[in-house]
């Protein structure tokens, strides 16, 4: 075959690499035709070998930029890619594939009673109550030991900043109303954790004496992660519910501004194993705002189907996406069952709801008024905690045993891995990024709060 004779598809006019019909030997001429109505033809010249069926490059594709076949983002560049260079597993990856930070791998193992201590020494500088103060630090610490690290330490600055500008009382006591299992609670502007944990600790004692009863709150503040306060009841043997709403992020496709928050729901199990219980936790919205702060960092592309732009458009460009809204995750039926869980957080409660909750970016020194919903339904009213942990046990051990596709897989049920990984940073320590470590050192020695690292 002559050197001229090499070829390769191109799919689709937006596309940025082409398929190789031809084994392609480096300095090649490789003649790319268009397989639209166009027919255009290009010649490119090989910088490398490429396997027949592997992808050419047709341009320079920057670090982070996306890999474009079919007319769709099919992955990211890993690295810098020129024209005419193989297109692979190399210097290609998933637009799915979690990034990991650059001093992820200079983690510093510290004891949970490290983290916790440290937090709630620096509370105490800003004036939170002890309760308070505890709450927030056993929240942000069991992030790290489950895993959850988007919801720890990363958050202690922006919430102290709000505490200190009295955008968030630490002061505030909750004011608890109950009529036997209905409770509503007033949050006070509180902090969310000591809110969130008071109302649980409630509404499971309530659900002892009813078998199942409801919280609903309101006058609240974020409460880190739903599956926490979940298990805090299902750790008294019961079922435990728990639903928030929060800042406003999420659009309906098309809307040109965010309506609702990417309203979590957690739903937490005891087991007879110990130390191991189900824990569903899950946001409404696609993706976290988090992972799109980190993408427009980076400049990264998004994957489709996870923002939109401030008109209301389909992005992939993350800082495009900043400016206008995520959208609910399972696409008009996410955002539909998003629409109908908001009922039984805002509105059933008479809190703020929808938009009206207040974003703690753009008025960090206004209350949120966050609202939030418990539920707790105790096992002794159905059949017994003992029969109920044995009958889970025969659910999780059903699910093990499914046949598989391929040797090497594994199935999961919800919390399986949070609660192993608990167990083992318990004993171990809690691995802390060098950017976690560093950045609570920081706000420790700001206040005054002295820390040596071990």
């Amino acid at each position: 075959m002559a050197v001229s004779d090499r070829r390769a598809i191109k799919l689709a006019a937006r596309d940025n690499v082409a398929a190789v019909l031809d084994a392609v030997r480096v300095s090649d001429s490789v003649l790319v035709r268009a397989s639209d109505s166009s027919g255009t033809v290009e010649t490119v010249p090989a910088i490398q070998d490429i396997p027949l069926g592997h992808k050419i490059a047709l341009r320079p594709v920057a670090a982070g930029e996306a890999i474009i076949r079919y007319g769709y983002t099919i992955g990211v560049a890993t690295q810098d890619i020129g024209t005419g260079e193989h297109v692979h597993v190399h210097n290609l990856r998933s637009q799915l594939s979690p990034v990991v930070e650059a001093d992820a791998s200079e983690s510093v193992l510290q004891p949970a009673g490290w983290v916790s201590d440290t937090i709630e020494a620096i509370l105490e500088k800003i004036g939170v109550t002890p309760p308070a103060r505890q709450s927030m630090a056993r929240a942000l610490t069991e992030a790290h030991l489950r895993g959850v690290e988007t919801h720890g330490l990363r958050r202690l600055r922006p919430y102290v900043e709000r505490i200190r500008s009295g955008g968030v009382s630490g002061s505030a006591e909750p004011q608890v109303r109950a009529d036997r299992a209905v409770i509503r609670i007033d949050g006070r502007n509180g902090i969310g954790h000591y809110v969130a944990s008071v109302a649980a600790d409630t509404v499971a004692k309530a659900a002892s004496h009813y078998g199942i009863a409801i919280a609903s709150i309101n006058n609240s503040n974020h409460l880190g992660f739903a599956g926490y306060y979940a298990s805090l009841i299902a750790q008294r043997d019961q079922i435990g519910i728990v639903l928030s709403n929060g800042q406003v992020c999420v659009a309906p496709t098309g809307a040109r501004r965010a309506f609702l928050s990417n309203n979590p729901i957690a739903i937490a199990a005891p087991m007879r194993a110990t130390g191991q219980m189900l824990e569903l936790d899950l946001a409404m919205s696609a993706t976290s705002r988090a992972n799109v702060v980190a993408a427009a960092k980076r400049g990264g592309l998004l994957p489709e189907g996870w923002a939109q732009d401030p008109q209301g458009y389909p992005t992939q460009d993350a800082k495009r996406a900043l400016e206008g809204s995520l959208l609910a995750f399972g696409g008009d039926r996410g955002f539909a069952f998003l629409f109908a869980l908001e009922v039984l957080v805002g509105l059933l409660g008479g809190g703020v709801f929808a938009d009206g909750v207040s974003s703690k970016e753009a008025s960090p020194n206004t209350p949120e008024g966050t609202s939030h919903t418990m539920i707790a339904v105790d096992l002794a009213f159905f059949g017994g905690s003992d029969n109920f942990k044995n009958r889970m046990d025969e659910y999780a051990a059903r699910l093990k045993a499914l046949p598989l596709r391929e040797a090497g897989l594994s199935l999961r049920y919800p919390g399986e891995r949070r609660w192993s990984l608990r167990r083992e940073r318990m004993a171990r320590g809690i691995p802390l990024s060098a950017s976690d470590l560093r950045d609570i050192v920081q706000l420790a020695t700001e206040f005054g709060v002295e820390r040596d690292i071990g």
